[in-house]
């Protein structure tokens, strides 16, 4: 047998699971104003461009320009964007804005610059990874849910998701240990009587959350 015959199981095993990812982080996008929001990787994205002053004596040197006016208008969509995702509630974190990094940048014949400014929830809300993952049939993606206990409220830090074992397309099904929550009326995610000591753990948190269904 060829070494292609003998390779050829391997690249359609690396070509499915590429489509399944790509299949399944679809499922997790969400538009946000001018943002694209991707609640599998915690990032939120936008496009901005600027044209070339037209004073300057060529292109390359309008460029460098064009591009601090497209970065700014950028990081102003960016945070439009977060704080229509945080409710208008949550200040950024200091310097949020500065640590968004260029994803992808054209550069125009005439010196416009067009550009993707790529923001990360941890820099919206610097909050510490939780111990344990949650599990939830379906919900829309929120930024940050709002999770109850045994009369007891609180709110998580950030949140980013994932489809559990079942769902369209998986790739990275549901730990064994991720606590299964349901909603209520309020939309809140109900820990069990048994878990209600963790409603602290997950206050301000950063938490994984799987789920069967993702809401529109």
């Amino acid at each position: 047998m060829g070494v292609a015959a003998r390779l050829l199981p391997f690249f359609l095993l690396v070509l499915t699971l590429a489509t399944a990812q790509a299949k399944e982080t679809a499922g997790l996008k969400r538009s946000v104003g001018e943002a694209e929001v991707d609640f599998g990787a915690g990032t939120i994205t936008v496009q901005a461009g600027a044209a070339a002053d037209s004073r300057m004596p060529g292109a390359n040197a309008a460029r460098p320009g064009a591009e601090r006016r497209a970065r700014a208008a950028a990081e102003a969509k960016l945070e439009a964007a977060a704080r229509a995702l945080t409710g208008g509630e949550t200040k950024l974190a200091k310097g949020a804005l500065e640590r968004a990094v260029v994803s992808r940048i054209e550069y125009q014949s005439n010196g416009g610059v067009v550009l993707w400014l790529t923001l990360r929830f941890f820099d919206v809300v610097p909050a510490a990874e939780a111990a344990i993952a949650l599990k939830v049939a379906s919900m829309p993606l929120a930024f940050a849910p709002s999770i109850a206990s045994a009369g007891k409220e609180s709110q998580l830090g950030f949140a980013t998701y994932r489809f559990a074992s079942g769902a369209s397309a998986p790739t990275s099904p549901a730990p064994r240990d991720a606590i299964v929550v349901r909603r209520d009326g309020k939309g809140r995610l109900v820990l069990p009587a048994g878990e209600a000591s963790r409603i602290d753990s997950l206050a301000g948190a950063a938490v994984v959350i799987y789920l069967e269904k993702a809401q529109p």
